[in-house]
């Protein structure tokens, strides 16, 4: 029999199996967190239109939501989607560590390369080394956000936006901070070479606040997104 209180138990079950956040739920159904809430607090069903995305969304038959429990089925089922999960979040790790030996790599060759740059040269890609150190810096920070971006991608297969973004999100923003200053140190020696010293540390300043006040400002973003 269906009940507003059993079926609502089974949701906020089968939410919490996938991960999944009540606004995340909500936003892939396109309604809002408050209508989740209540139907988990057992003070309303849902709606007969929204009952074959929501059981889509939940990986259940609308037959299983509406009784408010699964139908029986062979545990090697289970088992085989677990293995799945855990071998694509392993190839995840095994990229996203390898992406960042990458950033690192360049980050330390391509910052120091410039720094050294900026007090022992007046023009820019003076000798040939300066050439080649950047362009080697430039390959593998180029390797490193590919390899990364190949391990998000497989993540997004057996997750949902959502919970794809709350595992990622920390390895993500160090790969971002550890990128940053190779680019950051190679405009740096542009300014020093194109423009007066008198305006080299304005300009500088200028384009690190303002490079600071995008990455906050796609933070905060991130985070009210994945509603923490």
């Amino acid at each position: 029999m269906m009940t507003a209180e059993k079926t609502g138990q089974f949701i906020c079950q089968l939410r919490k199996e996938k991960h999944m956040t009540q606004t995340a739920l909500a936003e892939r159904l396109n309604l809002s967190n408050r209508t989740v809430s209540k139907w988990e607090n057992g003070d309303g069903l849902p709606d007969v239109s929204v009952l074959p995305q929501l059981a889509d969304a939940l990986g259940v038959t609308v037959d299983e939501l509406l009784r408010g429990k699964r139908n029986s089925r062979p545990a090697a089922v289970a088992v085989t989607e677990v293995a799945d999960r855990e071998n694509i979040c392993n190839i995840y790790r095994i990229l996203s560590a390898i992406a960042l030996f990458f950033a690192v790599f360049a980050a330390l060759l391509g910052t120091l390369t410039e720094i050294y740059s900026i007090y022992a040269f007046r023009i820019l890609f003076y000798t040939h080394w300066e050439v080649l150190f950047a362009a080697i810096s430039l390959g593998a920070s180029v390797v490193a956000g590919a390899l990364y971006a190949v391990g998000v991608i497989r993540l997004s297969l057996v997750y949902d936006k959502a919970e794809c973004s709350r595992l990622t999100y920390r390895r993500t923003w160090l790969l971002v901070l550890i990128l940053l200053p190779f680019p950051l140190s190679f405009l740096m020696r542009v300014i020093c070479v194109f423009l007066p010293v008198s305006y080299q540390w304005l300009v500088l300043t200028t384009l690190l606040i303002i490079t600071a006040a995008i990455l906050l400002i796609i933070q905060h973003t991130t985070k009210k997104k994945m509603d923490l």
